[in-house]
């Protein structure tokens, strides 16, 4: 029997081949839509998940009571007191996480992927190990693990990596790491992405510091792993009140962040927040409700059109349980065939959507989520369908004439009127967005950006290597200047680098500036082409000026803040109070991305080199100076191999990944919509011509002109879209606009752009319908009649 209803499903699809396939197409864009943004979702909140017993695992940081300032960091002499008061602690380690420059026998150079930690950090984050020593393998100061790609890139094979020496180049006296194990490779989305995991001496000389220096000594990450049993929020509790009992530091107060939850809590530089990617999960879900919504009214429709087949069934002994099954079959394969075009369909676009969102799509979690998306879908139809069965199957075989009635109807409007909200919606975000983006773009950064190269990537502790890099780089024509500092275009400022008790003679008592201090040489207004609006920048070997910006002596309330002296934390010990006096100030620029506004800025003198180049060439010859660079850096050091030249625009497009991505993913939901409104639109305008055939012949009787009739569905239509734009516009504005109150930089919405999209929405489904329309409407009267 379930072969025969099977048959009889396929023939039906074949027969209302129109319907059938928009229904179907349809909703397998919705799915195509609706599961890689679900991905997206799941990858981004399992973070580190792969962890035994993860959910256990938090991460210590401190809070400035008074301030506000986070510090994600923390030191051993915290860990230990930890360890002390809280006896629910099961495990606990702090990692330091860096690239570092070594060598092996055979290889010259290469930058590893540095874990520092010490012997605890197996205890709570337990690997997979390859080879090796399992049971203690990072006992011993130096002993170092390998991750297996790693191990394989240098010494040919895991097995091959036991035993052998890794000489850092960072400080020559330093004795040679030995490769103890090598552990499988950690996967991509993970917190702690690591080369090697190496117990270093380094962790054992920052716990022999005294113990007040500890507890403000933040420069380690401390993860914790306490017992099941115990309730998180009583832990937190607990942890809060550490520096009060031990007696240190009682300015700041403990927290703990589980770890699932530190990529987008405690990493400033995330493209992507959590409510950003929940926006396009409900989007994606209200798309996919939409077409569940169209996909079950027209098959309905279908269903209601073939009632006659289903009383001739009722005649020839088929009982109502038997037209349930059968409908209920139909419905299945119909379901089911979508499922299997989706299926197509969301594999061709799988690398598009990893490409966009910048992840590593994994086909096995991916067809995983796409079954229980599936399999969900599947019995959501079918639990509506057997409700709409159940009375269909009655009023089909009770009732000798068919009627239409109004729910019908309603249901079919409601349809429309649905799919035209969420598209509407989403064409205004996606313009919304769009328009965001334009205005970013060509908004005014404070400096000229082009001409201005990045160079960054490399390590160079000692600074003779980078020294002799721009003694190199001073001899090129075509670089007009270069400098060395700590900025770099940011979405939100490191809060290390954030400093509060800055003090100036006429400070009021209760003012307080958050000041991003920067650290720089002498070269840097002049490579920014940053304009000085009062003073100088200061000269090479000035340790103790400072340069402010527009905004800082605003703050401040300085008048002729040239000469003046402000009071601060020395930058190599924040214990020390130094006087640093005013030289200079210079314009207003951004620093962030155009989220944050422009915040008060220091300039100082960084006191040495740190490893990021900011280089100036004259306009056009970027091509050029890159190609030269690149071809001089191998040159002067094997180090400088890892080194990136980056265009200092292309800094900032970075900072509008979310937005750039947004609009391309709005777009896409949009035009998903829009199309699967189209087709639900265009089969009611089908279903309805064909059941209206004899009211439109019997008004042509009567002396109604084509046109009139043509009209006369316009106008319905017509309708729908303006009660669809009346719920989704404003809607669709106050999402928008508080959107765009995330930015300190924003345009405006205007209501041209509201009128333009319902403009063309309205042209569209005329457009759609007009066929159908015109067709019904030239039809010959007497020929309806006849076969009505």
């Amino acid at each position: 029997m379930l072969t025969h209803y099977c048959v009889i499903a396929f023939k039906n699809i074949w027969k209302y081949k129109v319907s059938s396939s928009i229904s179907i197409l349809g909703l397998a864009f919705a799915l195509v839509c609706f599961v890689p943004i679900l991905y997206w979702m799941d990858h981004e909140t399992a973070y580190d998940s792969f962890y035994k017993d993860s959910e256990s695992i938090h991460r210590v940081y401190s809070v400035e009571k008074q301030s506000g300032k986070v510090n994600k960091g923390s030191s051993k002499g915290i860990e230990n007191s930890l360890r002390e008061y809280i006896p629910a602690i099961e495990a606990s380690t702090v990692v330091m996480l860096s690239p570092e420059n070594c060598r092996t026998q055979e290889i010259p150079y290469v930058q590893l992927d540095m874990l520092y930690t010490d012997s605890t950090f197996l205890d709570v984050f337990p690997q997979i190990f390859v080879c090796g020593e399992i049971k203690h393998p990072l006992q011993i100061s130096d002993n170092m693990i390998l991750s297996e790609s790693m191990a394989i890139h240098l010494f040919g094979s895991a097995e091959k990596a036991i035993g052998q020496p890794i000489q850092t180049i960072m400080r020559s006296s330093f004795p040679p790491y030995t490769v103890t194990a090598v552990v499988k490779d950690p996967p991509a989305h993970t917190n702690l992405p690591f080369d090697a995991i190496i117990n270093h001496h380094m962790i054992k000389s920052f716990s022999q510091l005294p113990t007040e220096a500890q507890w403000s000594f933040f420069v380690m990450d401390l993860y914790v792993k306490f017992h099941p049993d115990i309730d998180p929020e009583t832990f937190t509790d607990q942890i809060k009140e550490i520096p009060k009992r031990v007696g240190v530091n009682k300015e700041i107060e403990l927290r703990t962040l589980p770890i699932r939850e530190i990529r987008h809590h405690l990493n400033e530089d995330t493209p992507f927040t959590l409510n950003f990617i929940g926006l396009f999960v409900v989007s994606g879900a209200l798309l996919l409700f939409a077409a569940l919504f169209n996909f079950l009214n027209s098959y309905m429709d279908l269903f209601r059109q073939r009632v006659r087949e289903w009383r001739l069934r009722t005649v020839n002994g088929a009982t109502r349980k038997q037209l349930i099954e059968q409908m209920s079959v139909e419905l299945g394969c119909s379901v089911l065939t979508s499922l299997l075009v989706a299926l197509i369909f969301v594999v061709q676009v799988k690398p598009l959507f990893a490409r966009w969102l910048e992840i590593d799509l994994e086909m096995g979690r991916f067809l995983f989520l796409f079954a229980g998306v599936g399999i969900g879908t599947f019995l959501i139809l079918q639990y509506a369908g057997l409700l709409f069965f159940a009375r269909f199957s009655h009023t089909a075989t009770a009732s000798l004439v068919p009627k239409e009635t109004v729910k019908p109807l309603l249901l079919r409007r409601m349809a429309v009127t649905l799919q035209l909200i969420i598209s509407i919606l989403f064409i205004v975000a996606s313009v919304v967005v769009m328009e965001q983006m334009r205005f970013v773009n060509q908004k005014d950064l404070g400096f000229d950006p082009k001409g201005l190269i990045q160079l960054s990537g490399f390590v160079d502790v000692s600074g003779k290597i980078e020294s002799t890099l721009m003694q190199e780089l001073s001899t090129l024509p075509q670089v007009k200047s270069f400098t060395d500092t700590n900025f770099k275009p940011q979405h939100h400022i490191d809060p290390m680098a954030i400093f509060t008790n800055v003090e100036w003679e006429g400070k009021p008592l209760d003012t307080k500036v958050d000041f991003h201090l920067y650290g720089t040489d002498h070269r840097f207004g002049e490579t920014f082409d940053l304009k000085m609006l009062m003073g100088r920048w200061w000269t090479e070997g000035n340790e103790l000026s400072v340069v402010l910006n527009e905004s800082a002596v605003r703050a401040m309330g300085l008048r002729d803040p040239v000469g003046s002296i402000i009071r601060m934390p020395w930058w190599s010990d924040f214990s020390v109070i130094k006087e640093y006096e005013i030289v200079g100030v210079v314009n207003d620029f951004h620093a962030l991305s155009f989220r944050e506004s422009i915040h008060p800025m220091l300039f100082i003198p960084s006191g040495g080199l740190v490893n990021n180049l900011y280089i100036r060439v004259v306009p056009g010859e970027e091509g050029n100076v890159t190609r030269r660079i690149t071809e001089l850096l191998p040159k002067i050091d094997p180090t400088l191999a890892d080194t990136r030249l980056t265009p200092i625009g292309t800094l900032y497009d970075q900072l509008n990944q979310s937005e750039i991505v947004g609009l391309k993913i709005f777009s896409f939901l949009a035009f998903a919509c829009l199309l699967i409104s189209l087709f639900g639109i265009y089969a009611v305008a089908t279903a309805s011509t064909k059941r209206r055939r004899k009211e439109i012949a019997i008004r042509k009787v009567v002396g109604s002109k084509a046109s009139e009739i043509i009209l006369l569905f316009f106008r319905e239509y017509t309708q729908l879209i303006v009660i669809a734009g009346i719920i989704a516009f404003p809607i669709g504005y106050l999402v928008m606009n508080y959107w765009l109150q995330g930015y300190a930089y924003r345009i405006q919405i205007q209501i041209w752009w509201l009128v333009g999209i319902f403009i063309a929405i309205t042209g569209m489904i005329l457009f759609t319908i007009w066929k159908q329309v015109f067709k019904a409407a030239n039809e010959n009267p007497s020929e309806v009649i006849k076969s009505e």
